[in-house]
């Protein structure tokens, strides 16, 4: 009785899976991956430059010292400009060879400054060159800036993937459609940093001023999807 029992169990179990896998090849049958997308150039309304001290010696105490002069007289230029955010980076030691023997120390440490007043900011980078290198510059779009364009662009990617959808369902002997999946994703803007580099680079080997160019980034929306015809 109770080799029956198992018997008839096993078999149940065996005819559920079996119709299981009937019903999601059934729910796969005529299923079809979409994809749309769309991108604009979105103007660069925010700056940034990153900036070092660095010093070399024999006394890491000294050192210290000279690099924590250099970067306060920075912060209390920097203070001075309303409009621009500032945030410290790690400070840091390494050793400097000569033939695999340890002669001396290099120290550095890094201010980034930013700011969407990009005239404002270009002149303090050129007063900061007194004391500290420029080590980076780029130019991105603020947070408002991209999400406002992304939102405009996920509707429009949409509406692209919604009429590629009609396209395809004019071509398939089934005419009803259902969208089983659908992924949004958004990205796709590159700073031009090394191009505003040697801008920044340039200006000052002039000694006129830093003439920097905003320029654009790209941004992309993505959507894709799975769409069933039946």
């Amino acid at each position: 009785m109770i080799f029956s029992l198992r018997v008839f169990l096993l078999l149940y179990l065996l005819c559920f899976s079996l119709m299981s896998n009937a019903h999601d090849q059934e729910q796969l049958f005529n299923q079809v991956n979409i994809q749309a997308q769309v991108e604009r150039e979105v103007p660069n309304d925010q700056m940034i430059v990153l900036l070092a001290t660095e010093h070399e010696g024999s006394d890491t105490t000294d050192l210290a010292a000279k690099i924590n002069i250099d970067m306060q007289w920075a912060l209390a230029v920097i203070k001075k400009y309303s409009a621009v955010e500032s945030q410290t980076k790690n400070y840091q030691t390494y050793p400097t060879y000569r033939k695999q023997i340890i002669i001396g120390w290099r120290a550095s440490q890094q201010v980034e400054i930013k700011s969407i007043n990009i005239a404002e900011l270009t002149e303090l980078t050129g007063k900061l060159q007194e004391k500290l290198q420029v080590k980076q510059m780029s130019f991105v779009p603020t947070t408002e800036t991209r999400v406002t364009i992304e939102n405009e662009l996920i509707e429009e990617a949409m509406q692209a993937f919604l009429a590629r959808v009609e396209i395809v369902k004019k071509n398939m002997p089934d005419k009803n459609h259902r969208i089983i999946k659908l992924n949004i994703n958004t990205g796709g803007h590159r700073p031009p940093v090394v191009r505003a580099q040697r801008a920044m680079m340039q200006s000052m080997e002039m000694a006129s001023g830093p003439a920097v160019e905003a320029g654009t980034s790209k941004v992309t929306v993505t959507v894709s999807g799975s769409v069933q015809y039946f």
